[in-house]
């Protein structure tokens, strides 16, 4: 599967909130990758250079934990024929647009939201519609 840098992007940063992928990267000589990574999201830029060190980590990932962290399928959604447009349903995103976000926002959630791994922001709601 070929994904788009943003993906990737986007991947990597869900992982920096959920695992230990810094500690994983360092611990096989790969820290110096992880840092330009982080460091690119936290700026908000994404230079095309960055892709062989998101590809090498992800290898890094597959190779010891045998998961590795890019997406095995990309979510979309499209109504229906006849179906509303719309369903009300909201993700938490990254306010930036670089980070997968936090999943589904629910009724009665706790006023805090998610945080962004990456950046430290406070995660945004977002229709899964559009």
């Amino acid at each position: 599967m070929s994904l788009p840098l943003p993906a990737k992007a986007a991947a990597f940063c869900r992982e920096m909130a959920g695992t230990d992928l810094a500690d994983l990267a360092r611990r096989h000589g790969a820290g110096d990758r992880y840092d330009r990574v982080a460091a690119a999201l936290r700026t908000g830029c994404l230079p095309p250079e960055l892709e062989p060190d998101l590809d090498a980590l992800d290898a890094l990932a597959e190779r010891e934990l045998s998961e590795g962290f890019y997406p095995a399928d990309v979510l979309a959604y499209e109504p229906l024929p006849g179906a509303p447009a719309t369903t009300g349903v909201q993700r938490w995103a990254c306010p930036a647009d670089q980070c997968a976000g936090r999943g589904r926002v629910r009724p009665g959630q706790p006023a805090n939201p998610p945080e962004c791994a990456a950046r430290h922001t406070p995660l945004i709601p977002q229709s899964v519609d559009t």
